[in-house]
């Protein structure tokens, strides 16, 4: 069957893959991941495995016409070749393994409601659909590798589901972080023409304990802060992060100096600075994917 819907989950992070030598490592704690600093309070290691398994669960309620691809590219030198979309990928395949065979996992994803419901309710629809973890990984998902930022995670993930599938993604799920859904859907939607009704978003937010309960509300409002002063000021400013700060922040994250091996729709177009004029000229109506192509 042809595969029309694209799940993508955009990472970010590196899980410490187990090499072996820690077998109980499933990404339950923040020392199996390559995190920041700002990373830690809202224990955000526990929210991508969260955004994994969401992906998950949507691409088995249709699976033959469905693509998951995760999405990043790597950006941690300590982590050497690894990108974050592959770590994710070796991430959630050990973890649903395990679930599979029965195996105890840690009490850390046990006790946690989302990932222990979301692991049970995988592990039954796979059961249900008579799907091993290894024909699900090897058919049903795969990696983008070379995103830096958002608009790359939906720009580069539909033309790497393009190279994949040969067809054109005719709907799109996203997994992630729910103060990130504006950007997706009122920015990089539509600076690269794809209907934003044709978008589902999956939102899990961060879910920090350390801190008290009367202080979460000014939390939530620092993280919707940061994300207009990071994220929807500047991508507003600058529709395809060809200048800085957007720019700065690409390439401080390109630690190996990659790019992308995929041809992407407007690559031989130059963008001189009028985003709005790049958009008429190049975009609007001429993509794969635009409603009126």
């Amino acid at each position: 069957m042809v595969k029309s819907h694209l799940i993508i989950v955009p990472c970010h992070s590196i899980w410490k893959i187990d090499d072996g030598s820690e077998p109980d490592n499933y990404g339950q704690s923040s020392s199996h991941w390559f995190l920041e600093s700002f990373q830690h309070e809202g224990r955000d290691h526990l929210s991508f495995m969260m955004h994994s398994l969401l992906a998950i669960e949507e691409l088995l309620n249709d699976t033959e016409h469905s693509l998951l691809l995760y999405s990043g590219s790597c950006t941690k030198k300590d982590a050497g070749n690894v990108s974050e979309a592959r770590s994710y990928f070796l991430h959630a395949r050990k973890l649903l393994k395990a679930v599979s065979y029965g195996f105890g996992l840690p009490a850390a994803l046990t006790s946690h409601k989302g990932i222990s419901k979301c692991c049970k309710s995988i592990n039954q629809k796979m059961t249900n659909q008579n799907l091993t973890v290894e024909e699900l990984f090897a058919k049903h998902v795969g990696t983008e590798e070379f995103a830096l930022d958002s608009l790359d995670n939906l720009l580069y993930s539909l033309v790497k589901f393009k190279d994949s599938t040969s067809s054109d993604a005719s709907k799109v799920t996203i997994s992630g972080f729910g103060f990130k859904k504006r950007r997706f859907l009122e920015l990089h939607a539509v600076a690269i023409d794809y209907p934003a009704e044709q978008i589902k978003y999956i939102s899990y937010e961060p879910q920090p304990i350390s801190i008290r309960e009367e202080d979460l509300q000014t939390y939530t409002q620092d993280l919707e802060y940061q994300e207009m002063k990071n994220a929807l000021v500047p991508f507003k400013a600058d529709w395809y992060a060809l200048r800085d700060p957007l720019l700065q922040k690409k390439q401080q994250r390109n630690v190996f100096g990659l790019k992308p091996t995929y041809k992407l729709p407007f690559d031989e177009a130059g963008n001189d600075g009028d985003d709005y004029a790049f958009f008429k000229n190049n975009i609007q109506n001429k993509m794969p994917w635009s409603a009126n192509t």
